[in-house]
Formats: structure tokens, C-alpha cells, sequence
């Protein structure tokens, strides 16, 4: 994203003012006013876009989680943040961040769930869109090199919906499903995994109409656990989202209440 910012910005900076610069000699003055506007227009624009592609940054509690300690190892790469247990159980929870969030925003709400035991890998995405490149579980479920044997994947709004999407095809080692304030993108109700959808009950993103809608979509045994009171930005720690709703219990309880129904499925699928 830093670097994009700064090679398009300037190119497009720089492309601005030699148009306005430039005497042109051939072109006549209104031809050179078009030009120039449309080049400090599209100037606006990407400036404005890239603007618009900054992420909700991740606030200090989820930093302060990506140390080593108790257990759990952290492993920082340009697609990755890896929560690794010093003994790993064999089943493990593949991330997708919610839309234009810090993927790190989320270490600190999956950090208990290393802790208990469970590999955790949060991908990173290009601009922070699951979007891009929903397929990205890929290079992480059904590796040869780990000694995990099965995998939920997990998302958050956006990355929900994107993990859904590449769960709808059967993959080696995918056993599950998990939807942080999110819903499918298309039908899946005869998809042979676990399902379990987690969601605020005062969110104003992902509401209770939308979930209650999505469960025609879902597996007939899926599981769905209101957090009563919780909103959309409680499922991670990057401050407040403008659109939410205005919550009735505090994130700390509601991420403990997320964090029990999340190890609960993990737990199901691994001592069955």
C-alpha cells in the first residue's frame, strides 16, 4: 500500500503539473485547459482513492499481541501473521480480515486461541481486501510441510464472505467454517463442513436482519451464536467503524464471549 501510494501520488503529481507547465505550442488553449484539467482530475481522484484504501489502523492491545510469549510464537511475513503454539494441536484456523482493516488488528481477539493450542494464520491482502485474492487460503490449507490435518476457515465481514466463497469447493483438510459478522456470498447449504456464525446483535454493518436471512443459504445444522449487545467493530481492535451500531456490553466481554464460541467449534471438531 506505501509504496503504491507513493509511486501513484507522485507519478500522478508530477504528470499534473508538467500538463499545466507545458506550453503545447501545437495544441490550441482550450485543448491544453482539457488536458490539464483532465490530468489534475485524475490526480484528485487517485489521491482521493488511495485515501479511501487507508485501513482502519490496529490499535495498541492487538500490537502488544504479536510478541512472543505463553506459549505462542509469532512469525510476521509480507503475507502472513502466523500465531504458532509451542504445542500444537492438528487442527488450525485460517484468517481473513474484514475490509480495509490492519490485519493485525486481529491478533489480539485470535491470540487465546494459540494459546489453547490452535495454529492461527491471519492472511495479509493486497489494499486489505479479501477481494483481491480470496483464494489465498490456498498456500495454507493442505500444506504437506505442517502436521495440521484439518482446517477452519474463518473471516470477519468482508473476509468472512471471501472464505465462504472459497470454502463453497471442496479443499484437502478443510473441515469447517467460521463467520465472524459475516454471511455467505452464494448458497451453500450442501457444503459437507462445520459452520458457525458469531454476530453482534446491535451491529448496523452486518445486522441481525442479514444473518437471520443468511441461514436459508447456510447448512441446516449451522451453528448461530448472538452476542447480545455486540457490534461490528468488536470482533477486532481497530477503534471504532463508521456505519455501527452503538453496543450494550463492553468489547472486552464481547470478545470473550467470541473467543468461547470460536474454541468451542475448534474444540467440537477436534474431539469429536
Amino acid at each position: 500500500y506505501q509504496v503504491t501510494l507513493v509511486v501513484i501520488a507522485g507519478g500522478a503529481v508530477a504528470l499534473a503539473v508538467w500538463a499545466w507547465r507545458s506550453p503545447a505550442p501545437d495544441h490550441t488553449a482550450l485543448r491544453r485547459g482539457l488536458t490539464r484539467g483532465g490530468l489534475m482530475l485524475v490526480t484528485l481522484l487517485t489521491i482521493g482513492l488511495l485515501v479511501y484504501l487507508r485501513p482502519l489502523s490496529a490499535d495498541q492491545v492487538a500490537v502488544d499481541a504479536l510478541d512472543d510469549g505463553n506459549g505462542v510464537e509469532v512469525t510476521v511475513t509480507r503475507g502472513e501473521i502466523r500465531l504458532d503454539p509451542d504445542d500444537p494441536k492438528a487442527t488450525g484456523l485460517v484468517f481473513y480480515p474484514g475490509a480495509l482493516v490492519d490485519p493485525r488488528a486481529y491478533a489480539h481477539i485470535l491470540r487465546p486461541i494459540a494459546e489453547a493450542g490452535y495454529p492461527v494464520v491471519i492472511i495479509k491482502f493486497p489494499y486489505n481486501l479479501a477481494i483481491v485474492q480470496n483464494g489465498a487460503a490456498g498456500r495454507v490449507v493442505g500444506d504437506t510441510d505442517d502436521d495440521i490435518t484439518q482446517w477452519v476457515i474463518g473471516g470477519h465481514s468482508l473476509g468472512g464472505a471471501m472464505a465462504s466463497a472459497w470454502s463453497e469447493s471442496p479443499h484437502d483438510e478443510l473441515a469447517g467454517l467460521l463467520l465472524w459478522a459475516a454471511y455467505p456470498v452464494n448458497p451453500m447449504t450442501d457444503v459437507e463442513l462445520d459452520v458457525v456464525s458469531i454476530y453482534g446483535t446491535e451491529d448496523q454493518l452486518a445486522t441481525v436482519d442479514d444473518i437471520d436471512a443468511s441461514r436459508a443459504d447456510l447448512p441446516a445444522d449451522t451453528l448461530f451464536v448472538p452476542i447480545e449487545g455486540g457490534i461490528h467493530a468488536f470482533f477486532g481492535d481497530y477503534g471504532s467503524q463508521r456505519g455501527d451500531g452503538t453496543p450494550t456490553i463492553g468489547r472486552e466481554d464481547a470478545q470473550a464471549q467470541i473467543v468461547l464460541a470460536t474454541l468451542d467449534m475448534l474444540d467440537t471438531l477436534t474431539t469429536p
